[in-house]
């Protein structure tokens, strides 16, 4: 599970970074797209292994995938510094955490309901 969150996150920076419309051609110019895909690429393949992995070298790959991941998170592609501060990658991955923690928290918030209920139904069978 943890592995595909952080897959999740790696290819929605690189999502990000190729799908945002520029709008100029000098804008692109800035920010070489093409060598930030290619820095992160290991480590998005490093994690794409991992989640079609089964068995034991499910753990394998998963380790493999985490290790490679909090090394791109620790060591950032240079390639990739002027695409993060051009397109706001930064301020984009906060808001879209921010958006899984509130759903989270609201999910969270319908279980403990559901299970009060089920208790309260309980409760009165007997």
């Amino acid at each position: 599970m943890q592995f595909t969150y952080i897959f999740a996150v790696l290819f929605m920076i690189a999502s990000t970074v190729l799908a945002v419309p520029t709008g100029r051609i000098s804008m692109r110019a800035s920010c070489d797209i093409g060598g930030c895909v290619s820095a992160l690429a290991p480590t998005v393949s490093s994690c794409a292994n991992a989640i079609g992995s089964k068995g034991k070298d499910l753990v394998s790959a998963g380790i493999s995938c985490l290790s490679d991941a909090a090394n791109t998170v620790t060591n950032f592609p240079a390639d990739c510094n002027q695409c993060l501060k051009q397109f706001d990658i930064v301020g984009k991955a906060k808001a879209a955490g921010t958006a899984i923690k509130n759903a989270a928290e609201g999910a969270a918030d319908e279980v403990e309901d559901v299970a009060e209920k089920a208790g309260d139904a309980i409760k009165k069978i007997f």
